[in-house]
């Protein structure tokens, strides 16, 4: 694989003590192929989306989903800095923290416009 496209330290940025955070994310990714980049990248496009659709519409529920498959993801790219952001995402959306949550989504959603 060329390597993944795309910076993502706009989520050091918004998240304290990611490093710590990401261990538990981290995953052998050597065998990530350009093909299976290319999924993730349509897939996180499609749980972004709903990320928007359930902050647009005050839905917990819509994003925490959404946010924990994200969780699930980011790891298994190459990628824990995602997952951290899925992560905080469905924490935020557990604790009824929508507000705090849009600069994370908006984040997300500007950094997979950058790779696509």
């Amino acid at each position: 694989m060329g390597g993944f496209p795309g910076n993502t330290a706009w989520i050091a940025e918004l998240i304290p003590d990611l490093d710590s955070k990401m261990e538990q994310f981290v995953v052998d990714s050597n065998e990530v192929d350009d093909e299976l980049v290319e999924i993730f990248i349509e897939e996180l496009t499609r749980l972004a989306g709903e990320l928007c659709e359930g902050l647009a519409n005050n839905d917990a529920q819509m994003i925490r989903g959404s946010a924990h498959s994200i969780k699930g993801m980011g790891g298994t790219i190459g990628l824990p800095g995602i997952s951290v952001v899925g992560l905080t995402i469905e924490n935020m959306a557990k604790e009824e923290r929508l507000g705090d949550a849009k600069p994370l989504v908006a984040s997300l959603s500007d950094w997979l416009d950058s790779v696509r």
